[in-house]
């Protein structure tokens, strides 16, 4: 005997998909070191408003930088420029001095 209701193609597809797209989307989220959840949850509350959630650290993450650092980096920057400036400077004078000695020679 037959089954009674008989299922599509569209069907089986749209099926398919209910369970293929969040299967690769949390598997993409785990493969980028991501919160699934927590990614579905922010894009919910921003399209829809609402409090967004912080997370607290006591350790400063990637995008903050102590002021006392970049000031030492910019001080060993400063300083390597200005060393290599002098560096050039002395490689034009010897340079000039070798078309000097070239130009005479001839």
């Amino acid at each position: 005997m037959r089954p009674k209701y008989k299922m599509t193609g569209c069907a089986r597809f749209f099926l398919f998909m209910i369970i293929f797209i969040p299967a690769v989307f949390f598997g993409a989220a785990y493969f980028r070191g991501e919160d699934g959840v927590q990614v579905i949850k922010d894009f919910w509350r921003n399209t829809f408003g609402g409090s967004t959630t912080t997370t607290t650290s006591t350790e400063p993450s990637g995008d903050t930088y102590v002021i006392e650092s970049l000031e030492d980096e910019l001080k060993k920057a400063k300083e390597e420029i200005r060393e290599l400036k002098v560096t050039i400077y002395e490689k034009d004078l010897e340079i000039k001095k070798l078309k000097e000695a070239e130009s005479q020679g001839n």
